[in-house]
């Protein structure tokens, strides 16, 4: 029986590894190509920042730019807000408003030879509350000017003096005057408020007789739409 003997003359230094292939030459080429992939990712990385800065810095500089506009432009719709609330408050007073001079033009027919009228108005509603004030002392910002109500109260008063032998009735077909139909489309009620007669003392004794009144009329409320 014979037997095969393999002998091996290759030093160790001398072996060949038979894949295709070798590490030893593919470690550094992977070495190379990560290097580079690192370098061209961290310069697309790098201009990518560069044009956001430079982005960024355009739309600041557009923006200061656009600043003033900006302001103009908000301080007209400030404008605007106002002159729109002062419109809304005149058309309120327009729809509100109560037509008093057909009605006094028939007031003369009515007054007695007796009566002489000194004073006719209409008072005007109070006045508006101070505006309040901050914790810090600094007035605090309100709505512009107008109705603070839906309804207002509307008054006429009637001043004169009536001189005859008979003057408080002169001035009582006066008050009743104020309740014919002439007036009732206008005026609601009429009275004499209290102690609104009283003696004429200005003008001497020798004016005894005359006195001095004063008629307050209720004309209803004016309503704010």
């Amino acid at each position: 029986m014979s037997a095969s003997l393999h002998l091996n003359l290759l030093n160790d230094d001398e072996r060949v590894c038979s894949s295709p292939v070798r590490m030893r030459v593919m470690l550094p080429v992977f070495a190379v190509l990560t290097v580079i992939g690192l370098c061209v990712w961290w310069s697309l990385l790098a201009v990518r920042l560069h044009n956001a800065v430079q982005v960024k810095h355009l739309q600041e500089t557009r923006i200061d730019d656009l600043k003033p506009r900006q302001e103009q432009v908000l301080s007209l719709r400030a404008r605007e807000r106002e002159a729109r609330a002062v419109l809304e408050q005149l058309r309120f007073y327009r729809a509100s408003r109560i037509c008093f001079s057909e009605t006094l033009l028939r007031l003369p027919q009515h007054v007695p030879e007796a009566v002489q009228l000194t004073d006719l108005r209409i008072p005007p509603p109070p006045p508006l509350p101070p505006p309040p004030f901050s914790s810090s002392g600094l007035a605090v910002k309100t709505v512009p000017p107008g109705p603070t109500n839906l309804t207002e109260a509307v008054t006429l008063r009637v001043a004169g003096r009536a001189g005859s032998s008979k003057p408080s009735e002169a001035v009582r077909a006066l008050l009743d005057a104020f309740r014919l139909p002439d007036f009732t489309n206008l005026v609601r009620t009429a009275e004499i408020p209290k102690g609104a007669i009283r003696q004429d003392t200005a003008r001497g004794a020798a004016v005894r007789d005359t006195i001095l009144f004063e008629i307050t009329c209720d004309c209803g409320e004016r309503r704010f739409k």
